[in-house]
């Protein structure tokens, strides 16, 4: 492609042995694998600083869609051969507003862990933790990070845990997702600190922290939004639980409330948190 600069070797083999021209490990017959339609001499491709080649356009359509579900991921940066970063300087203009978002999910996730003091947890402490010596990977797997629609910067959500008893992970609607600072109800107030930046609602059903805004009125966690009928339902009901509850409006046994919250209202009633940061909360 025209914007990507030097040119890659020939996929054909010309030039091969040549001193300074460093080998190709596929060649003009080899499948892209990331469209696996057309051989790589089909459309102009690139090779990425890992050293494997794909078509263009295949590359730049993949970073485009960016992560596939509602939580922020960054697997789709991973060369589909190696894992490797996907990097190249033609594919900068695309990379670069990736970078910065992964960039502040990386600050977020590291300001929030260290407040809830993750650094001390088993998986990062122990040789054998998966994430040993690795608090900022721990971080990024526990904590799940989520796009604001109206303001566009990433908010923190739950732990993964909590999404994953959601059983998720389908189609979603953008607009739904939308961070505390800019889902103005239940009077919520900005925090001296650290602004609206870490500003949290409660799920209106459970005791967990929420991730969608939904109706322009209710905020919901992942498992409450994944089973709206059934929550509405239940907190309607005669047998309504009171805190703490647990997604999907759970009854737990008694006990403190998750979210360190002494006293909120009922299921089906909103609640601010307030700044998640300052409050140094443990959700579910």
């Amino acid at each position: 492609a025209e914007y990507m600069g030097e040119c890659m070797p020939c996929l054909r083999g010309c030039g091969q042995g040549t001193e300074g021209v460093l080998p190709l490990s596929q060649d003009d017959n080899d499948m892209c694998m990331v469209c696996w339609t057309d051989p790589l001499a089909q459309a102009p491709a690139v090779r990425l600083l890992c050293g494997h080649v794909f078509h263009e356009e295949c590359i730049a359509r993949l970073l485009g869609a960016k992560w596939s579900g509602a939580r922020i991921l960054f697997g789709f940066l991973a060369c589909p051969c190696c894992k490797a970063e996907i990097a190249h300087p033609g594919l900068d203009e695309i990379l670069n507003p990736i970078r910065a978002i992964r960039d502040k999910v990386r600050e977020k996730a590291l300001t929030r862990a260290s407040y809830m003091g993750l650094g001390s947890a088993e998986e990062v402490t122990s040789p054998d933790g998966e994430y040993y010596g690795n608090l900022e990977g721990y971080a990024l797997h526990r904590l799940c990070y989520y796009m604001c629609f109206k303001c566009g910067d990433p908010y923190f959500g739950g732990e993964y845990r909590c999404e994953a008893a959601g059983e998720g992970g389908g189609d979603f609607n953008p607009e739904e997702l939308v961070c505390g600072g800019c889902s103005a109800v239940g009077g919520a107030s900005s925090c001296p600190k650290h602004s609206t930046q870490f500003l949290e609602y409660k799920c209106r059903y459970c005791c967990s922290v929420a991730v969608w805004f939904c109706f322009g009125t209710t905020h919901f966690c992942e498992p409450c939004h994944n089973n709206i009928s059934h929550i509405q339902t239940v907190a309607a009901s005669d047998e309504a639980p009171h805190c703490p509850v647990g997604p999907k409006c759970v009854q737990l046994p008694d006990g403190p409330c998750p979210l360190g919250v002494k006293d909120h209202p009922p299921p089906g009633q909103e609640y601010a948190l307030g700044c998640g940061v300052c409050r140094n909360t443990q959700t579910f």
